[in-house]
């Protein structure tokens, strides 16, 4: 990546000469269309306002439209920063599957360093998702609450190893619980 090349002093000055000419070319021609400078012009409606800016109607019109756009664009803003969070949480979801549940096996025995990773891995990833449902002004304690504790969990049987068959079923329930949360919080107004 190439370096901008510094301009001389010469430039610079010819630079501020060129804006300072093309300020003056625009004043003059504000000058002949219009028959005053540029900011007598601005002045002129706050010293002199048209008499329709005095009625009532206008008024009443000013303040809601300035409400409307005050609550547009706080209810805009909440929507895109909700949005990002919910997108965060079902790539999530997206990780889980490809780097947890599609894991290339490796030798699975009791003692073997592959259930090992995986367990740690998958806590990591629950406390990544946990951490994202602790933002209360999109998620609610009972949304935490029903991904963190689990109660009854449906075995899964994929593999001769107890341990990665009950994680495995541990994490097909908190994926679908995550799913679940990701749903309501895009039903709920807040």
């Amino acid at each position: 990546m190439a370096h901008p090349v510094v301009g001389t002093v010469i430039q610079f000055i010819g630079g501020s000469v060129v804006r300072a000419a093309g300020t003056a070319l625009v004043v003059g021609i504000i000058l002949v269309l219009l028959g005053v400078t540029p900011w007598e012009f601005a002045v002129q409606p706050i010293t002199d306002p048209p008499s329709w800016t005095t009625s009532a109607y206008f008024r009443i019109t000013v303040l809601l439209l300035g409400l409307a756009v005050i609550w547009f664009s706080l209810t805009f803003n909440r929507w895109s920063t909700k949005q990002k969070i919910i997108d965060r949480l079902a790539e999530d979801i997206s990780w889980a599957i490809m780097n947890l549940l599609n894991r290339n096996l490796g030798k699975i025995d009791p003692d073997s360093q592959f259930v090992k990773d995986w367990k740690r891995d998958f806590e990591n990833w629950c406390a990544r998702a946990s951490a994202k449902l602790d933002n209360r002004a999109f998620f609610t304690r009972a949304d935490q609450l029903h991904f963190d504790f689990l109660g009854f969990v449906d075995p899964v049987e994929f593999y001769q190893n107890p341990e990665l068959n009950h994680l495995l079923s541990i994490l097909r329930l908190k994926i679908e619980r995550l799913r679940y949360v990701i749903n309501w919080s895009q039903e709920r107004y807040r």
